[in-house]
């Protein structure tokens, strides 16, 4: 069932982004500080999402994911090594 959906996205990702490229043949000129492409409007388009989608993949995993696996290593940690009952300090 997994495969299909799975499938059926990739086919929507793959019309999607070559109607995007159909629909915007015209090239542009990025200027950038130290070079100027020019690429078609389409394929920066789908550039410009593609590196937004990383770099928000990135950003979740550095600030909630990584985060939440190291509380549960330490909290597993400190669970292994006692009776599970809180300690008093006196």
């Amino acid at each position: 069932m997994y495969r299909w959906f799975l499938l059926i996205a990739v086919l929507i990702a793959a019309g999607a982004g070559l109607a995007i490229g159909v629909l915007n043949p015209e090239p542009v000129a990025l200027d950038l500080a130290a070079f100027s492409p020019e690429l078609p409007l389409g394929g920066l388009v789908l550039l410009v999402f593609a590196a937004g989608v990383i770099v928000g993949l990135l950003l979740f995993w550095l600030l909630f994911d990584l985060p939440a696996r190291l509380h549960r290593r330490v909290s597993r940690q400190k669970g292994s090594s006692g009776s599970g009952l809180p300690t008093q300090n006196g």
